[in-house]
């Protein structure tokens, strides 16, 4: 008699589960998960991601991508110092880094992919029909994936920063790059989208910068932002709207109940510095599914499987944590400011470990 399992979550960490699972024999009729239910808030559906390599070799597996940029070089700078660090696709020997591409795409192939799925199989009902008893019955498996970590347990680590969200166009753009600089209130970053000189920005500074950055007339917006990241693209230029969202770290405790796990967002919300929330997730939901179909095929309990994953990601989750918190307060420290500028030119200039470093960021740090 085949478990249940019960998706909490309607994210693409959450449908990309589904996905993977089904690629592992779970007939959705084994599967409760309400993915259809909301449309996309406009502020979540603008979003960037930044999808690593790694990334898009585990989506390839389950959805054509969607619609992005390409990301072939990183150029990583620090404001008011000297000091800079570009990371290559070319020099590990790869065609990208990884790609840009905006929430509601990346969603909308993957609910394609879902509703697929669900009409061929053509499955009577969402659980097996050997049993009566109701959802949440002793050996359900739960699955938290692209929830929120906020609970009284959680571990959380208060940046003093939110970040403004918006599109800008350039003067003159860089295909294929994508800035990240540092300043001392935060990083911001400024990552290609696949029309031609539109860029998305992810703006950290306190939270009373940001308030006021988002009520400035777009001219003076346009200002500051140009004086804040330099003319490397020229002018620059808001299109769209501005959105902002405070940034906090947050680990959720481990679960109590060994027949439930947390992925994604619901496991970790990282700052968004390099990228990697979302990168992280979709790693969790790969190895929650590899380890959840091995126990299917042996006949195991699946809580069996939740040990074995559990253990798995260990290494992982405790690297990218430790990386996205680092560099997100890192930089604030003004006294470092000339040691921080030494140490960008000395990666510069140190291709094997920036190339160990970029690696991390594509694949991240597989454990078990």
């Amino acid at each position: 008699m085949t478990q249940r399992l019960r998706i909490e979550g309607r994210g693409p960490v959450a449908i990309a589960l589904r996905l993977f699972l089904a690629r592992q024999g779970f007939a959705p009729s084994t599967i409760a998960h309400e993915a259809f239910a909301e449309p996309i808030p406009a502020g979540v559906a603008a979003r960037p991601l930044a999808l690593s390599l790694g990334s898009t070799h585990l989506l390839s597996r389950i959805v054509a991508l969607p619609e992005a940029a390409p990301i072939r070089t990183v150029d990583v700078s620090l404001a008011h110092h000297g000091g800079r660090t570009r990371i290559h696709a070319a020099d590990l020997d790869s065609p990208t880094l990884g790609c840009v591409t905006r929430y509601a795409a990346l969603h909308d192939v993957l609910v394609q992919a879902l509703r697929r799925v669900e009409r061929t199989t053509r499955a009577p009902s969402r659980f097996a029909p050997h049993a009566s008893s109701e959802p949440g019955e002793a050996d359900e498996i739960v699955v938290r994936a692209d929830g929120d970590t906020r609970s009284p347990s959680a571990r959380t680590l208060d940046f003093d920063q939110c970040a403004l969200l918006a599109e800008v166009v350039v003067e003159r753009d860089a295909p294929g790059v994508a800035f990240e600089h540092f300043t001392a209130q935060g990083p911001l970053a400024l990552l290609p989208l696949p029309e031609t000189r539109r860029r998305a920005l992810v703006w950290c500074s306190t939270p009373q910068q940001t308030a006021r950055r988002a009520l400035l007339p777009p001219r003076e917006f346009d200002d500051e932002l140009l004086g804040a990241f330099g003319p490397a693209l020229g002018t620059l230029r808001l299109a769209g709207e501005r959105h902002r969202t405070p940034l906090q770290r947050r680990l959720a405790p481990r679960e109590a109940n060994p027949r439930c796990v947390a992925i994604g967002n619901a496991a970790q919300a990282l700052h968004p510095v390099a990228g990697q929330g979302l990168n992280l997730g979709l790693r969790d939901a790969f190895e929650l599914a590899q380890e959840l179909g091995t126990a299917h095929a042996h006949g195991m309990p699946l809580e069996n499987a939740l040990v074995r994953f559990r253990r798995r990601r260990i290494g992982d989750r405790a690297a990218t944590v430790g990386v996205t918190d680092t560099l997100a307060r890192l930089f604030g420290w003004t006294a470092l400011a000339p040691i921080q500028s030494v140490a960008f030119d000395v990666l510069d200039w140190s291709a094997p470990l920036r190339d160990r470093f970029a690696k991390a960021l594509m694949f991240g740090l597989r454990s078990g």
